[in-house]
């Protein structure tokens, strides 16, 4: 796993809007939102402070109940996720 530090991008703010979550980017001139189930707002609520991908699998291994193979991978996709959609930034 890489020492990179993941955090929330400062353009992006999280909102309920009927029940529901949605990452909403405020860059001028950029609309989007992005709809959150319980696994994105776990992993949004995680990224309030700069953590690593280890950072991340340790804390998923001891929140659920989940073989560290499939949870790996799954951080390792929501973090690609987010930061190709400029959601979450990387600090070296």
């Amino acid at each position: 796993m890489s020492g990179k530090l993941y955090i929330r991008a400062d353009e992006v703010v999280l909102r309920s809007i009927a029940g529901e979550d949605f990452l909403i980017v405020l860059h001028a001139g950029e609309s989007k939102m992005y709809s959150l189930n319980g696994m994105g707002l776990w992993f949004w609520t995680q990224l309030e402070r700069p953590v690593t991908r280890q950072e991340l699998l340790a804390a998923m291994l001891a929140e659920y109940d989940v073989a560290e193979d499939v949870a790996a991978a799954e951080v390792e996709r929501f973090l690609e996720y987010l930061v190709e959609r400029g959601l979450a930034v990387v600090r070296a």
